[in-house]
């Protein structure tokens, strides 16, 4: 990331702000914080401000900026700035969030639901800490955003994770969005293998949820209560 200025701060909004607040904060500091040239800013500074509207306003320039943030961010060390570009991502498509989700939200961009609490670790590929359920079903699966949803169908369940079976072969570590009548979540691809069913060739692949959010909180794969 070459231009190591956040734009989001320059024109003080949040990093998931919608384009009208950004015009609104654009003009409101060009005009009524007087930062305009012709009404007594300077020209460096409404240089910047033009710059940093010129890119959050536009949706393709805006998409390669956020991914850049994402990279800058991520390959940093933890102590090498005291002031993070940004702290927060989404997991699926990697925008980045105003702030720490909190249960049942979602990603403004992608909808996808965030992950409000630290994960479950996964020892090995095989290892679960609760068994998962036999469960016939149709899911839609996103491994790109924006692109378009692939149908599967789900083998197995648990609130932890699950399997589906699908005609694409997917990374490990691939993260997806998924969609179901049921459920949807925030998912990371752990293993695949390759089966053939009737001559057909399949992927079976197994997920472990990031973020997961029920349809309906009973009744729906368990019951919560004794």
């Amino acid at each position: 990331m070459k231009n190591r200025r956040n734009y989001y701060r320059i024109l003080q909004v949040q990093p998931d702000a919608p384009a009208e607040v950004i015009r609104s904060s654009y003009r409101t500091l060009m005009r009524e914080l007087k930062q305009h040239p012709d009404l007594g800013g300077s020209t460096l500074g409404a240089s910047v401000l033009n710059q940093a509207y010129e890119v959050l306003s536009n949706p393709e320039r805006r998409a390669q900026y956020d991914k850049a943030l994402f990279a800058e961010y991520t390959k940093r060390p933890a102590l090498q700035d005291k002031r993070p570009l940004t702290t927060v991502f989404c997991p699926f498509c990697k925008k980045p969030l105003a702030r720490e989700p909190q249960a049942g939200d979602r990603c403004r961009a992608c909808e996808s639901v965030l992950q409000s609490k630290k994960p479950a670790e996964v020892r090995n590929e095989y290892q679960r800490s609760i068994p998962r359920m036999k469960r016939d079903d149709r899911i839609l699966y996103f491994s790109s955003w924006p692109g378009k949803g692939q149908k599967a169908r789900m083998a197995d369940f648990s609130p932890k994770g699950m399997r589906y079976l699908c005609s694409e072969r997917l990374a490990p570590r691939t993260t997806l969005k998924i969609s179901s009548p049921f459920f949807d979540a925030s998912a990371a691809v752990t293993n695949v293998q390759e089966k053939v069913f009737d001559g057909q060739r399949l992927y079976a692949v197994g997920v472990v949820f990031v973020a997961i959010s029920f349809q309906q909180p009973r009744g729906t794969f368990l019951s919560t209560s004794a």
